[in-house]
């Protein structure tokens, strides 16, 4: 049965959060707090599966959890809950840590989706923080015609110019058609491949975000 952990900027966000997750078959919710100061040590205590944490807290961004979660012996998986997936701190939030985000949405959908998403090991990514993730890994966008090629989800080979080990054509080619604008689906059409599998993929490359914290010089590359 997947934990989670509520961390929200204000009482009536929590208490929603809480409704949503109660209705969820199989879920159960082991802990809340209001602030980052507030959740470390429940969660360090607790440790949940999955902590759902608001972008902005009262005493402090996201980047504040993070830094305290690195230290942690059991590190939780991060969804980051937002109004919007443009917000200009949303890749910092993802590349310090945040396994995934969602949209909040009226109908606590968002979150829903999210956490599914998430317990799957999947994730979702916006144009602008797929554009943020190849400067961030020394790359540029792959050619349009190139990317949408069925061969090109199979590319194995090493990402050319890349500052990131590990980091494969495929996935330089994926972070490029959604930085081009395409939508999952199209992408799935391009590919042959199913929503679940693209999905799996930008999850990886959050990891590969999270592995450049070991860089050296992280601060010279900006989003």
């Amino acid at each position: 049965m997947p934990s989670v952990f509520l961390l929200r900027r204000c009482a009536p966000s929590l208490q929603k959060a809480r409704d949503v997750v109660v209705e969820l078959p199989g879920w159960q919710i082991n802990g809340a707090a209001q602030s980052v100061s507030e959740a470390c040590g429940l969660i360090q205590r607790l440790q949940p599966d999955i902590v759902a944490c608001d972008l902005n807290l009262p005493d402090g961004r996201f980047e504040k959890l993070a830094h305290a979660s690195r230290r942690w012996p059991e590190r939780p998986r991060i969804l980051l809950l937002t109004d919007a997936a443009d917000d200009l701190s949303l890749f910092d939030a993802l590349r310090w840590g945040a396994d995934a985000y969602c949209i909040e949405t009226g109908s606590g959908s968002g979150l829903v989706a999210g956490l599914r998403r998430l317990t799957a090991g999947r994730a979702t990514m916006s144009p602008r923080i797929a554009q943020s993730a190849l400067a961030l890994f020394g790359l540029g966008r792959s050619r349009l015609v190139d990317a949408q090629l069925p061969s090109s989800s199979r590319d194995i080979s090493d990402a050319a110019g890349g500052m990131a080990p590990g980091l494969l054509s495929a996935e330089q080619h994926l972070l490029s058609l959604l930085a081009h604008g395409l939508l999952t689906s199209e992408i799935c059409g391009h590919w042959d491949l199913d929503e679940a599998e693209i999905e799996r993929r930008l999850a990886a490359i959050y990891k590969r975000m999270h592995a450049l914290l070991s860089n050296p010089e992280p601060e010279r590359l900006s989003a």
